[in-house]
């Protein structure tokens, strides 16, 4: 096996493709025990990645400036001077495989049968895992083309326990001192959520059981939150959304007794921590982006999943309800 001393990693977003990238990170790091790793990312996301020992330095590209040529200029003699001797594309799209080149990296590895930009390559990986396999496991390919021969699914995330105790602060100030439901009502697409009027019905439900709800998201989920709050009331509903950075987020996900949530980002900080997740899918499936490795998650299926007539509404609220209930009264006796 080459030893490699310098590595660029290439994943610029978004936080869930991250997410999903970080147990090849783990792998990486375990074969090239004394390289010098380097993370292509956005800035947007950049909180999600951990540091030392598996990334040493982040490199900040500039979204909106990527079709710049005056910028990709400036791309290319940053990452030259750097003498890379092993780029790897997980992203998998031209942008990403026009970093890759720009390096001028001799060895520079993605798959075979990428979107796009797969020209750009030097050793195009042969897929091991069809693409109907999950991401974690197409991207662990990568891994196990430069020698990593072990099954651990591994998540070094970024380090969120200086965030635990003014997060502790927050729940405290909105009435909550111990366990607790994180619910996510939006994600990246909106053919992905279940409707509002259902998480509505699904907080007023655990609400009359005194199950304390908190409602995380961006900012612009805001109007989401309070149409939550509306049905459910607001003395077991509290609303964080646009109040959590990515690292505070990451602890409150800690802390939570259960995470509920449709295909989005923080569904999978809580599967990278391990936590009871209930998972709501429809257009995009659970066998490709789903869950992983976690023994504690439970996914229900909109009706034909996988496709343009997928109808989120499908996802019955009594179902999900009894599901967190049960989890709920199981962890709380822990």
């Amino acid at each position: 096996m080459k030893e490699y001393k310098n590595i660029l990693i290439i994943k610029m977003s978004s936080l869930g493709d991250i997410i999903h990238a970080l147990p090849t990170l783990y792998a990486i790091r375990k074969t090239f025990s004394d390289a010098h790793i380097t993370w292509a990312v956005h800035k947007e996301f950049a909180d999600i990645l951990p540091g030392k020992p598996w990334i040493d330095e982040l490199y900040i590209i500039q979204r909106k400036q990527i079709m710049n040529l005056f910028y990709l200029n400036k791309v290319r003699r940053d990452l030259r001077k750097k003498k890379f001797d092993l780029v790897i594309d997980l992203h998998m799209l031209a942008k990403s495989a026009l970093i890759s080149f720009l390096t001028g990296c001799p060895m520079r590895i993605g798959y075979w049968d990428a979107h796009e930009g797969s020209s750009f390559f030097t050793h195009r990986i042969p897929m091991r895992h069809k693409k109907t396999d999950h991401i974690i496991e197409q991207l662990l390919d990568v891994a196990r083309f430069l020698g990593w021969d072990k099954n651990e699914i591994q998540f070094p995330l970024c380090d969120y326990q200086p965030y635990i105790s003014p997060i502790k602060e927050k729940l405290k100030k909105n009435g909550i001192t111990g366990d607790f439901v994180i619910l996510v009502p939006g994600s990246r697409g909106s053919e992905r959520e279940w409707p509002i009027d259902l998480w509505g019905e699904l907080a007023k439900k655990l609400s009359e059981k005194q199950v304390y709800c908190v409602i995380v998201g961006a900012l612009n989920m805001k109007e989401k939150a309070l149409q939550i709050q509306e049905v459910a009331g607001k003395k077991y509903v509290v609303d964080m959304t646009g109040e959590t950075m990515i690292p505070e987020l990451v602890a409150l996900e800690k802390l939570a007794t259960l995470h509920i949530s449709s295909d989005t980002g923080p569904l999978h900080i809580a599967n990278a921590l391990k936590k009871p997740i209930i998972a709501l899918f429809g257009p995009t499936l659970p066998e490709r982006s789903g869950p992983y490795d976690n023994a504690e998650s439970h996914v229900f299926l909109a009706d034909s999943p996988g496709s343009k007539d997928t109808d989120m509404s499908t996802i019955s609220v009594d179902d999900v309800y009894r599901c967190a209930y049960e989890i709920w009264q199981r962890k709380c006796k822990e």
